[in-house]
């Protein structure tokens, strides 16, 4: 079973990562390259990702180091 920790640090791993592809998608969307929908998708992804971090983030700082965590809940 992964620590809430490991899970937190995963996620902030995965929210960097989408933010440059995020960032990647904007510059070809101004350079005409790619749709706008690839775009909203990304951003859409990187919101998913940065809310199950805050939500790890959260309950790790709470002391709930190996507890159920439901990262949709507020």
């Amino acid at each position: 079973m992964l620590s809430n920790k490991t899970k937190r640090n995963i996620w902030l791993t995965l929210s960097v990562l989408s933010a440059l592809t995020v960032i990647d998608r904007s510059i070809r969307l101004a350079m005409g390259e790619i749709d706008w929908w690839k775009l909203a998708f990304s951003i859409i992804v990187t919101a998913l990702c940065v809310k199950f971090y805050l939500a790890f983030r959260k309950q790790v700082k709470k002391g709930n180091l190996f507890g159920h965590v439901n990262p949709l809940e507020k």
